[in-house]
């Protein structure tokens, strides 16, 4: 394997004595490490900084509570305050206004992994729409996108099914670093509190993470590896279904079963699609919590086998629609609220498009929804271009 590449993160570039006689809160959790696995509290407390607030998203500072599981009230870090943003109600996942007089500049950084879906995304869209109202300065120490600069599918269609998985306009791979979108999103809203961004140096958009040589670490309890998170913005789909994604196990978003199937003959099915860039392994698993816990389940391994060929939304649609000609909709989809939503069932949430909605319902071929998705992604430069940063 050859060398690994040189990178330096927001935080390693980062001039930090700008901070010096401030007030700052931090939007952090444990992904939020310098390139020698130091933390953001820790560099900013032995620099003599005031830290006077710690934000955290979903999942908690630490990566302790599963997704959509109310984290509450978290111990403090450094004698730090630390504020759940992912608590038991949608009022819980943006600050209080009373929580604007602790700090003067808040720095938010943490890990994304190119997906639209990711909560972390939303939780910097909504501290922003709550910056505008209560007027300090933010500046977001950008990170790389871990899967690349690659895209894929269609614009989310924020006015009908904006949701905590869906709520910036982006797509469903993005393709950008958090610092891109928060530019994107702070000139869409026409926001003008104080905003800055500590660039990369030496992230190119054709690369993944293990290219190189920095500390990676599971991003959030379901997010293991770099594979996981390659086909996340296809695999999301399946927590629209009452299919395991394979929560609960060691491989979640690599698996999709259920009870009472042949995983040879699902295999056998899946197989005629002829997907690019995966390949189906017979499975049997058990889930040890969330969906079909503790059922044994038949189903299949999703193996990654080509990063550049795979395009994972249009993987995991033809994977679901395979699924759904062999069980029927009857009690398919998921009907329980999903992230605080019970009015739009949770796949249109992901989908995001009507039209993609209506074509995914109504069986379209996979050359049809290639079709479309194609014209979307088509039109993705024209609506990213002024916003990507990197190369």
């Amino acid at each position: 394997m050859s060398a690994r590449k040189k990178l330096l993160q927001g935080i390693d570039t980062f001039d930090f004595s700008a901070l010096k006689g401030k007030r700052t809160a931090v939007i952090a959790n444990f992904t939020s490490i310098d390139r020698n696995g130091v933390s953001l509290i820790e560099k900013m407390v032995d620099s003599g900084l005031n830290i006077t607030a710690i934000f955290s998203p979903e999942h908690g500072y630490f990566p302790v509570a599963q997704d959509m599981e109310c984290v509450g009230t978290e111990n403090k870090i450094n004698n730090i305050p630390v504020f759940s943003l992912y608590g038991s109600s949608v009022e819980t996942l943006a600050p209080k206004n009373e929580l604007f007089d602790l700090f003067d500049t808040v720095i938010y950084d943490i890990q994304d992994i190119g997906s639209r879906y990711y909560t972390y995304l939303a939780t910097l869209a909504m501290f922003m729409d709550k910056l505008q109202e209560n007027p300090r300065e933010l500046i977001v120490l950008d990170r790389m996108n871990p899967i690349g600069g690659t895209f894929e599918g269609s614009l989310l269609d924020d006015m009908n099914y904006k949701s905590f998985v869906g709520y910036v306009p982006l797509f469903h791979r993005h393709g950008m670093t958090s610092g891109e979108i928060a530019a994107y999103y702070y000139k869409l809203k026409k926001y003008d509190f104080p905003f800055k961004i500590a660039k990369l140096q030496g992230w190119t958009r054709s690369s993944f993470c293990d290219d190189y040589d920095y500390p990676w670490l599971p991003t959030s309890p379901n997010m293991p590896a770099i594979d996981t998170a390659i086909l996340y913005p296809g695999g999301c789909l399946l927590e629209g279904t009452e299919l395991s994604e394979g929560r609960g196990t060691t491989m979640p978003f690599l698996l999709a079963g259920t009870q009472k199937i042949d995983p040879f003959k699902l295999k056998k099915e899946l197989d005629r699609e002829n997907i690019p860039g995966i390949t189906f392994i017979p499975m049997e698993f058990r889930p040890m919590f969330q969906k079909l816990a503790m059922k044994r389940c038949g189903g299949v391994y999703i193996a990654l086998t080509d990063r550049e060929k795979v395009k994972p939304l249009r993987a995991y649609i033809a994977i679901i629609q395979v699924f759904r000609r062999m069980f029927g909709d009857d009690g398919f989809f998921r009907a329980k609220p999903y992230e605080f939503i019970d009015k739009i069932p949770a796949i249109e949430l992901l989908l995001g498009d009507k039209t993609l909605i209506d074509m995914f319902y109504n069986f379209a071929s996979a050359g049809e929804i290639d079709s479309y998705l194609t014209e979307c992604e088509n039109n993705f430069e024209e609506q990213f271009k002024d916003f990507r940063i990197y190369d």
